[in-house]
């Protein structure tokens, strides 16, 4: 089984979702009003994600997360994410196998009496209409006689292509997640994202904004083709979005875009590699010259050039926000570049 999150997709989904304040909320509003009435929000937890066996090959996004009904009784939620441009047509045969495993996960853990009720969730935003059918009975063979005999089996779809944007709500982390979704694949992204990120000014500040700013610019820069969204266009919609900020602020965002431009170029044919890792380079210094100040600028610029590893640069640039000083800067580089 892979575990690794290999596409962008994935991983944004995941980074995002993955957080227990916005699965709650989101959960809370797009699955049906008398399902999100009888579950207790204030019980979702995350739980193992490594749930299936090595033969049973599944979607290294998914998120599964344990909550309490009203009364104590404990169930899950299954949240599957599919992006594909093409629809899985065999979606509720793996749903189904995934309620057995997670079951059978749970009476290992000495669990007794009845099963735990799953609700399995599927988050859609490809390009094509959906069109699966809702229930495995319906993919069995129609035999009135014996339908007692087959499961029904029903998933819940949340299909962004179904969503007007005003339905798109929430607050600001969800709420830009769900619309840079809805869009990502479309021609009108150019023209939809100035607006989505104009939302992120509503965005309290701390660890936990920057940490979602980021990931949205890398994956935007990951994930954008040129004929949805070239470097210029998103350069200045972010600028446009973070304006009034501080230059230390834009400075940051720049070298996430860059961050994001340079991991899309290794997954593809890897490319201008050196011209990338030149352009970070020059990123760090100008954030080393507006926290440290030019002599901690100079005494970085030897040893940022000895660093060949993208990772490292990318570590390096948390670093430049996390030091204390130019000091504990220094330390830290001459650790990761020897």
């Amino acid at each position: 089984m892979a575990t690794d999150l290999n596409s962008p997709h994935d991983r944004f989904f995941k980074a995002t979702f993955g957080r227990t304040e916005v699965a709650t909320e989101f959960l809370q509003r797009y699955l049906p009003p008398a399902v999100a009435a009888v579950l207790d929000w204030t019980t979702l937890r995350a739980e193992k994600d490594a749930f299936l066996d090595p033969q049973l090959t599944y979607h290294p996004a998914d998120l599964l997360y344990a909550v309490n009904l009203h009364g104590g009784k404990k169930g899950y939620v299954h949240l599957l994410f599919e992006h594909k441009s093409y629809v899985e047509s065999r979606i509720n045969l793996d749903l189904l196998r995934y309620r057995v495993r997670i079951w059978e996960t749970w009476l290992k853990d000495k669990n007794k009496g009845l099963l735990p009720v799953i609700i399995p969730v599927v988050f859609y935003h490809g390009e094509a209409a959906w069109g699966v059918k809702r229930q495995f009975a319906e993919t069995v063979a129609a035999v009135p006689e014996l339908q007692r005999y087959v499961p029904t089996c029903e998933y819940h779809l949340v299909d962004l292509r179904a969503y007007p944007d005003a339905e798109l709500c929430g607050a600001v982390i969800l709420q830009v997640t769900l619309l840079t979704l809805k869009y990502i694949f479309r021609a009108e992204l150019s023209e939809r994202l100035p607006g989505i990120l104009r939302l992120l000014r509503e965005l309290e500040a701390g660890s936990s904004g920057l940490d979602f700013i980021r990931s949205l610019l890398r994956y935007l820069a990951q994930t954008a083709g040129t004929d949805r969204l070239d470097e210029t266009t998103l350069r200045e919609a972010v600028t446009q979005a973070l304006s009034g900020g501080d230059e230390l602020m834009m400075t940051i965002a720049e070298q996430w875009v860059q961050e994001g431009r340079q991991k899309g170029r290794q997954e593809g044919r890897q490319e201008g590699r050196q011209e990338g890792l030149c352009s970070e380079r020059q990123l760090l210094l100008r954030l080393v010259q507006k926290r440290f100040g030019a002599a901690v600028t100079e005494q970085s610029r030897g040893l940022l050039d000895n660093i060949e590893e993208s990772a490292v640069l990318e570590e390096l640039g948390e670093g430049v926000l996390d030091c204390a000083d130019g000091e504990a800067w220094l330390a830290m580089l001459a650790r990761l570049a020897n």
